[in-house]
């Protein structure tokens, strides 16, 4: 039964390549995954590396495996879910072990592969009943991608904030809160709300864009911002610290432009997190981040185009 269900999964995952389309895949294929190849291969063994990109796969697995949907399906049909969890989250995450394996990393390797078992270990997050509301008063309440995405992320941006706030010590530690901070902010808007929701403002479809998106990622800058402050006391990589700071900022535009670019009322869409974390990880190579400054030009068009319909119905 568990292999059969994995073969499922990987069919699923064929599908949903299948949906991004032709030329995207190829453009993945062919650019996209040699160039992260190459990137893991020449730093896995330089420090921090070997346990930077562990960590960021096994926050890639958290975060896949909290928004899991068919928990109860599966506790229904299979005797160990949590079985099937571990063997899909370490077949998917094999090219790291084995590079960690090939490097003699073997503590990093067995930290990794312990840490991917207490993540298929515990019941996702979506199929938790929880009876106490976080409030967030600073937060507005027309954000109410924040409102949820926070709740459902607080530990793991408490965890990867509060080290970053010791960036005057350690460069790398700022580097890696503000990864892992812009993955799980930018993963907020992989939800679409109902079309009332979206036509309430009354605001024009380009209106809506452009005041959402100054209003969010002005508060993501605003978050940001101690953690910048704290890496530019290393004076040989501030212009390197603000262009990363930059691209995070571009990066959270670039997911509400992509949220709307593909927008169906009251949908979840697979695609805009697996686009969003592609965008993330190719920004690390700083000079591959302006791709998706111009990108943006192409989605703010688009998203405009598409919410149109939606707006002009209500007229």
């Amino acid at each position: 039964m568990v292999v059969h269900l994995i073969r499922l999964r990987f069919i699923q995952v064929y599908r949903g390549l299948a949906n991004v389309g032709l030329l995207r895949v190829v453009f993945l294929a062919v650019v996209i995954l040699p160039m992260v190849t190459l990137f893991l291969v020449q730093r896995i063994a330089v420090p921090p590396w070997p346990y930077i990109i562990p960590g960021f796969v096994l926050y890639i697995t958290w975060l896949v495996h909290s928004r899991r949907r068919d928990y109860h399906f599966l506790t229904a049909i299979v005797f160990r879910p949590r079985v099937l969890f571990l063997w899909e989250y370490i077949l998917f995450t094999l090219p790291v072990t084995a590079l960690l394996l090939s490097e003699t990393l073997y503590v990093q390797a067995i930290v990794f592969t312990a840490a991917m078992i207490l993540i298929a270990s515990s019941v996702p997050t979506r199929n938790v009943v929880n009876s106490r509301t976080l409030k967030l008063r600073i937060i507005p309440a027309g954000m109410f991608e924040w409102q949820s995405g926070i709740r459902k992320n607080l530990v793991v941006l408490v965890l990867f904030y509060v080290p970053g706030l010791f960036g005057f010590y350690h460069l790398w530690l700022s580097g890696l809160s503000l990864l892992i901070l812009t993955l799980v902010f930018v993963s907020f808007y992989s939800e679409y709300e109902p079309r009332n929701m979206l036509i309430a403002g009354g605001s024009g479809s380009l209106q809506f864009l452009l005041g959402k998106v100054a209003r969010h990622t002005r508060l993501f800058a605003m978050i940001l911002l101690p953690l910048i402050i704290t890496a530019l006391v290393h004076e040989e990589f501030r212009w390197l610290s603000a262009g990363y700071f930059l691209a995070s900022l571009n990066l959270m535009a670039f997911s509400i432009l992509l949220k709307y670019y593909q927008y169906r009322p009251g949908a979840y869409s697979g695609a805009h997190q697996m686009l969003t974390t592609l965008a993330c990880i190719i920004s690390i190579i700083l000079p591959a981040a302006l791709f998706f400054v111009l990108f943006n030009l192409f989605l703010i068009v688009g998203a405009t185009r598409n919410l149109k319909t939606y707006f002009d119905a209500g007229n």
